[in-house]
């Protein structure tokens, strides 16, 4: 398992446009690598093979057959536009 960093949690809170105190890193640091290490043991779990997916192989044969239907609407409102284009906001 790798140790998270405080660095790399300072980071992530920059990517994430948040302002994290001392404090927060520590805490935040703590918790990944708690999250690592849980999903490191999943990992680790043995795969059940053919013998879990029968079941699920199973239920799909019950769907009903999928058909595609029109759809009778104008849902991005382009119908009475002249050029057909989704006007967006304005960028600034």
């Amino acid at each position: 398992m790798t140790a998270i960093t405080k660095e790399q949690v300072k980071h992530l809170g920059w990517l994430s446009r948040i302002e994290l105190s001392d404090e927060e890193v520590e805490r935040y640091a703590s918790q990944i690598e708690q999250i690592v290490s849980y999903l490191d043991k999943l990992d680790s779990m043995p795969f059940l093979g053919e013998a879990g997916t029968v079941k699920a192989a199973k239920s799909y044969e019950e769907l009903r057959e999928d058909a595609a239907e029109p759809f009778g609407a104008d849902p991005l409102g382009t119908k009475y536009r002249k050029d057909g284009f989704v006007k967006g906001p304005r960028m600034t």
